[in-house]
């Protein structure tokens, strides 16, 4: 079978927190991954990056723009990636499209339409949860969701908003959590943690790292001893502006002993300072998942987030983290402390991550979308 994976927005197997690069490019790469086993995997993006070819997977870059541009600037080249797709492959070979992000989307549908392959759509994030609600982007999402031969969702959050925001059959949209590279983030029991908390994704407005800050600064109230690690670079001209902002909170809060910007880190390195931690907190303020949080399960780290989203299809308080409407309160404060004084209560927690991490795996994952690709192959055979 001849899979075509398009990322057209961003290269998969980029740095993880560079740029636009985040659980989309893991989500890919594994994926990828564990499908060439038994197909044939044709992987295209627009982004800048090295070509290669390794067994059953070929990754092509049709190099039209640089990892540091715009979202909202990379629209400009679909008509020419759709084009050079044309020059560079015979299209009517592939059997299925998988489509990532929405504008990976409105290629699939072009192609799928010329050439009747069915495609599935995986949109990683919605438009009509951003700041700054763009119609154009959720009509564009709609369409693409009506015209795909299946959506795939990581939660019931994200299938349920699918089929009530986009007016969707929920027949339609397949349920597929996402896994965990078992290779990669395996816990160190007998590690020495330390008062370390870790910010993990991508620094923009959308991903709450402000609010971060202000838990940190409460927080401070009950416990001095903590050092939080924010780990991600800047997405576009916003994420710089938003970074110069976070650092200016940082200052006026007197919290620089307390808060360290790490930036992009490769994923050895951030395994290496989760068996240090102690807390991941994530205050994204949407998520269709929330990839990090079982990362940081699986390696034993208790999650602190904001009730919202899919955490509470991931996260239980008091077991493997902390949900919390607003994270500036004294229960989160208690918990927390309780973690970083108690040795016994955090190895609890510990233990209570990595249980219930078992269930995610990326072999799973890569099952069920073979099956949702199969299943329109044998449908238009019929």
């Amino acid at each position: 079978m001849n899979i075509l994976q398009i990322s057209f927005h961003t290269a998969p197997f980029s740095s993880i927190g560079k740029f636009d690069s985040g659980g989309l490019n893991v989500y890919v790469q594994q994926i990828s991954h564990h499908l060439s086993i038994n197909h044939n995997l044709t992987i295209v993006t627009a982004e800048k990056a090295e070509n290669f070819k390794l067994d059953n997977i070929n990754f092509l870059s049709l190099n039209l723009f640089d990892s540091g541009l715009g979202t909202e600037d990379k629209e400009k080249y679909l008509q020419e990636f759709i084009e050079k797709l044309n020059e560079n492959y015979d299209l009517k070979s592939f059997d299925v499209i998988h489509a990532h992000y929405w504008l990976s989307g409105l290629v699939a549908k072009h192609i799928s339409n010329e050439f009747n392959i069915p495609f599935v759509f995986t949109a990683h994030s919605l438009g009509v949860f951003l700041d700054g609600y763009n119609k154009e982007r959720v009509d564009c999402e709609k369409l693409i969701m009506t015209s795909s031969n299946y959506i795939t969702a990581s939660s019931n959050f994200e299938q349920n908003l699918i089929s009530e925001s986009y007016q969707i059959d929920k027949n339609k949209i397949k349920k597929i959590t996402p896994g965990i590279d078992r290779s990669l983030f395996a816990p160190d029991l007998s590690a020495n943690r330390k008062n370390i908390f870790l910010s993990i994704g991508r620094i923009q407005q959308q991903k709450g790292q402000r609010v971060t800050i202000d838990f940190l600064n409460n927080f401070r109230k009950v416990e001095n001893d903590f050092v939080c690690y924010f780990i991600g670079g800047p997405s576009g001209n916003s994420g710089k502006e938003y970074l110069v902002e976070l650092k200016e909170q940082v200052v006026e809060l007197n919290l620089e002993t307390h808060v360290k910007f790490l930036e992009n880190l490769p994923q050895t390195k951030i395994k290496e300072l989760l068996n240090e931690s102690k807390l991941l907190i994530h205050t994204s303020q949407f998520e269709t998942f929330g990839l990090v949080a079982i990362e940081a399960n699986s390696m034993g780290v208790p999650v602190l987030s904001t009730n919202s989203g899919s955490f509470p299809e991931i996260i239980f308080s008091g077991v493997n983290g902390y949900l919390a409407d607003n994270l500036v309160d004294g229960n989160v404060n208690n918990y927390v402390r309780d973690l970083l004084r108690d040795n016994k209560t955090f190895e609890e927690a510990m233990f209570n991550c990595i249980e219930k991490s078992i269930n995610y795996d990326w072999k799973i994952t890569a099952r069920d979308i073979e099956a949702v690709s199969y299943t329109h192959l044998r449908a238009n055979e019929t």
